[in-house]
Formats: structure tokens, sequence, C-alpha cells
């Protein structure tokens, strides 16, 4: 009999506990639950079309209702932070970048659900970010020759030089390096005519550059000393003349020197006078014979 009487008090306390749960439930699906919480919306981006956003959160009282058991997580809300992207969020206007309220409501309902919802109790229909106008500034481009060698007996032909000289970088105006960009240059050895492409430095993610890289090129050649003969016709009769000349392999290899030396004849008082010039300035002449073509007595 005991047993039976203690069974039917544990079957009562179960109805009871299962009933008050049934209440509960009831009770509070019922209810709606209607609060105010301060937000923070936060871009994961500084620099949006031509702006950058000095500030990129917004601050901002959402009321927020519910009913049922979601109401019970409202807490959660308070002093939310909630991280979105600029892409799909922001807009541009000429007064600058700025977000409405249905668009933060579409990144708290896509985070909640419909479990909520949310009303932004702010006086304006538009929430703007503090921004400036981006600038554009063209930045010169340097280097150090040091770090190009040339080996021993080579000059150079066409000293080194890049393409373009300069970049235009866009940005805010602070950021926007203020001198000359210097490049960093590989430690290397030029021959003959070399290209090489060199990158630009970072320069950080708020601004943006016209080009990435530039082009290096430059000629180098090693220096001789050569001996040529030439022939000169004067009055039917032609005449040997030596030439000792200095320069670029490339311009005073075999038949290729001609184009680099002017030979003139003039009248002088001993007779005919022979000139041997150069047309270029990295061939130079350092002597010649004979200076007198023909002499007068002959």
């Amino acid at each position: 009999m005991l047993k039976l009487i203690q069974h039917i008090r544990i079957e009562a306390l179960l109805f009871l506990a299962f009933a008050t749960l049934i209440w509960f439930v009831m009770t509070v699906s019922a209810t709606t639950v209607e609060r105010q919480y301060t937000m923070n919306f936060t871009s994961d981006a500084s620099v949006v079309d031509m702006f950058w956003m000095q500030d990129s959160t917004i601050n901002t009282q959402v009321t927020v209702r519910s009913k049922g058991l979601s109401a019970l997580f409202m807490r959660q809300f308070n002093g939310l932070e909630v991280p979105f992207s600029a892409n799909n969020t922001i807009r541009a206007n000429s007064k600058g970048l700025y977000a409405l309220p249905e668009d933060l409501e579409r990144i708290l309902f896509e985070r909640f659900g419909s479990d909520y919802e949310f009303n932004f109790s702010v006086k304006s229909d538009t929430f703007y970010f503090p921004s400036a106008s981006l600038v554009t500034q063209s930045i010169q481009l340097r280097f150090d020759l040091q770090s190009l060698r040339l080996p021993e007996g080579y000059r150079w032909i066409s000293p080194p030089a890049i393409n373009p000289v300069d970049v235009e970088i866009t940005g805010p105006e602070w950021a926007i390096p203020s001198g000359p960009i210097t490049l960093e240059l590989p430690q290397m050895e030029w021959k003959e005519i070399l290209r090489e492409h060199i990158p630009l430095p970072e320069l950080g993610p708020l601004l943006t550059q016209s080009s990435n890289k530039v082009v290096l090129t430059a000629q180098a050649d090693i220096w001789v000393e050569e001996h040529f003969t030439a022939e000169v016709k004067w009055e039917g009769r032609t005449h040997t003349i030596e030439l000792w000349l200095s320069g670029p392999f490339t311009y005073l290899r075999r038949g290729g020197w001609e184009k680099h030396v002017s030979i003139a004849l003039h009248a002088v008082e001993e007779g005919v006078g022979l000139d041997i010039d150069s047309r270029n300035s990295l061939v130079t002449v350092l002597s010649y014979a004979p200076k007198i073509l023909v002499h007068s007595q002959e």
C-alpha cells in the first residue's frame, strides 16, 4: 500500500511539473518582448569607391522585438558587435559613404533569422560614415645605381633607366608618400643589353597605384682600343690611312666602326689635310695617320 501511495505521488509531481512547463511555454509564446539595445556595425573596409572612411563603425540604438522562447535570449544584443561586408552594404553619393536602415536590418536578419524584428529608432533615415574624398598624386620613382655592377673594363652605353619614371597613387592624402619612392634593385652584374622587371614596394591597403612594377633597361659593353685601316681617294689615287679608336666593342667590331667616324679632306698650306672626327660621343679618335694626305710638292 505504501509503495502505491509513493508511486501516485511521483506521478502527481511529474504531472504537476509537466503542466507547469506547458503553462510556462504557452505564456512565454504568447508574450511579446521589446527592448532597445546599442549595437556597433563595423565595415570590413576602409576605402570604398573614391572615399576613405575615417571611422568604419556605426553606433546606433536598435529596438529588438521577439516572442516565444527566442525572447529569453535577447540579452545577446546588448552591445552587440556586428561586422559586415562593405561591398554588399555601403553606398556612395556626392556627400560620402552611407548605409540605409534596411541595409543594416538585412545584416541582422541574415545573422539571426526571423525570430527577431529590428527597428532603428533614429531621426535620420541614412547612416553616414565620417569619410573624406581620395586624392591622386604623381610620385617620382628612383633607384640606387650602387646595386648594379659592371664587369671590369665595361662601361655604360645606355645608362640604367626605368619606365615609367613615376606612379599615380590614389588614397587618403595623409597616407600618400610625401617624397620619391626608392626601388629595391637586385644585386646584379650587367653585360650587353638587359631588361628587368622591378616590383614596386607595397604601399599599404589604403593606397592603390597605377602600376605594380617598372621596367629597368640598360646597355653596357666592354671598352676596347683598336687600330683600323681605311682607303680614301684623291684625284684618282687611292691612299691608305690608319686610325686608332676607342669605344664599345659592339661599335668598333669589324665592319661597324665606319658609321661612327667621319673622314674629310681639306686644303692646307702643306697640301691636302686629313680630318677624322667621331660621330658618336662613345667613340673616341685617339690618333690617325697621316695628318697630311698629299703634300704640295708631290
